[in-house]
């Protein structure tokens, strides 16, 4: 399962750490270089200090012997490299610094002669008599070289210092200037998990409000003052008020249909028990007859309350590509027989094809319902026609009847579960409106009842079409 904290401690955690090294990593190299140049400008400056220590030493002792004597007082007879270093580890002595002996000289004449040599230095000249700094090798090292040239003396000066103890010394100046940064990650570590779990802590006190909760409870939260979690709890708010609602409708449905269902079934059990308690057989079979009608109003009364049960929860409707008229026809041809045992005359005009998208069942139940009620409350010998004609961006679907019509006070709550406009007149429940109205919305469709000019009543659907070829 991933978590939101770890997700945040690791990526700031592996952010501040690349920043980190690659701060000291420039650090590091940038303090190197400018020791370098450092260390460059200390051995030229040690070079001509050294010049003017041997020109006046020569013009007081005369010219050296061939071959190069040593120059004693470079270390004033007591060379570092004998003393070693202190017992406490330092680096520097009362008679100089260990990284002396690392560091020699050699004077030269005019031909590469060796006249004069610290004790360190070799015999034999170290680098080519060639002004200003060089890398050489010798002695099992690699030395950084400066040539000064003497040209009123005509002679040169070669001062060198051991390129490792340069490196050295510059990588534990460069480690001491990027060390405090390195001993900070661990507190900067702490701070950010504290920082982290700050952030989080709304977040935590939400999700513990929530758990705290009773099933039941379905009463906002509050926004707080946190922004980034006001969208999520306005959501959580919604969507706890769409349940609500939904919640509520249910209980509303289910007291309706039970109320609905005393009816038939009361009227079903008395129909059975007059049948048992009849004595002749035309008094029992007609309380059977009865019964069977009893039962079969409840039958449909119950695929009623499925079906709007089922499109009460239906979010969105799979439209696929379908013929309007040919689904028109299906549904009058499945229906005509029930217009034909009353004697009405039922027509349908869809001469042209409409194709559409839509989702057959759906519109199966919309139109077959409508048709239903015209038939139901049409009398015996009325007319009810049916006619499909396309209107710029929509199909119109209109069926109108030669039936009673509906009182204008009345026509507002036709869409009502349980409504019946005219209980003497059908059998229905009251809920086949309430099943066309949710069907049209699953299609984007308008649907509009009006009683007609000359009687009856009139009923119009309007579904979208696809653009004209």
């Amino acid at each position: 399962m991933r978590s939101i904290r770890r997700f945040l401690l690791s990526g700031v955690l592996l952010v501040v750490s690349i920043s980190l090294a690659a701060s000291a990593l420039v650090g590091y190299l940038d303090t190197s270089h400018e020791l370098e140049e450092l260390f460059d400008a200390r051995l030229a400056q040690s070079a001509r200090i050294t010049q003017r220590l041997l020109n006046d030493y020569l013009r007081h002792a005369g010219a050296p012997p061939d071959g190069g004597a040593v120059y004693k007082d470079w270390h004033d007879e007591h060379p570092p490299s004998a003393q070693g270093d202190d017992d406490d580890g330092r680096e520097a002595t009362p008679f100089g610094h260990q990284y002396e002996s690392k560091l020699y000289f050699q004077l030269l004449d005019a031909r590469g002669r060796l006249l004069l040599r610290s004790p360190e230095a070799p015999g034999e000249p170290i680098a080519p008599l060639q002004p200003g700094f060089m890398m050489v090798s010798g002695q099992g090292h690699d030395w950084r070289t400066f040539t000064l040239q003497d040209a009123e003396h005509g002679r040169w000066l070669l001062v060198a210092e051991r390129d490792d103890v340069r490196g050295e010394l510059a990588s534990k100046l460069a480690l001491r200037a990027i060390l405090p940064a390195l001993l900070s990650l661990p507190l900067l570590l702490l701070l950010l998990w504290w920082l982290v779990a700050q952030g989080l802590r709304p977040l935590r006190q939400l999700t513990q409000g929530l758990s705290r909760r009773h099933p039941a409870n379905l009463s906002p939260l509050p926004t707080g003052k946190v922004r980034e979690l006001q969208p999520l709890t306005r959501e959580l708010n919604r969507l706890m008020q769409a349940l609500a609602d939904t919640l509520e409708r249910e209980q509303q449905f289910t007291d309706e249909a039970a109320h609905e269902l005393k009816t038939p079934l009361a009227v079903l059990r008395i129909h059975v028990e007059n049948a048992l308690a009849a004595r002749e057989p035309d008094r029992r079979d007609q309380s059977l007859h009865k019964a069977l009608q009893a039962l079969a109003r409840s039958d449909r009364l119950i695929q009623q309350l499925l079906t709007q049960a089922r499109l009460d929860n239906q979010q969105a409707a799979e439209l696929v590509p379908l013929q309007l008229d040919r689904l028109l026809r299906d549904t009058v041809a499945e229906l005509a027989p029930l217009a034909l045992d009353k004697g009405q005359q039922l027509s349908l005009n869809a001469a042209s094809a409409a194709p559409c998208q839509g989702q057959p069942v759906l519109l199966g139940l919309l139109f077959g319902n409508l048709l239903d009620n015209a038939i139901r409350y049409t009398p015996p010998g009325g007319t009810i026609a049916v006619t499909l004609e396309r209107q710029a961006a929509h199909y119109l679907v209109t069926i109108g009847d030669t039936g009673p019509g509906i009182p204008e006070s009345q026509l507002p709550r036709l869409w009502e579960r349980f409504f019946r406009g005219n209980p003497q007149q059908g059998d229905g429940a009251g809920l086949g409106l309430a099943i066309v109205r949710r069907a049209a919305s699953l299609h984007q469709a308008g649907i509009e009842i009006r009683n007609r000019a000359g009687g009856g009543l009139l009923v119009q659907v309007s579904l979208p079409a696809p653009p004209p070829n």
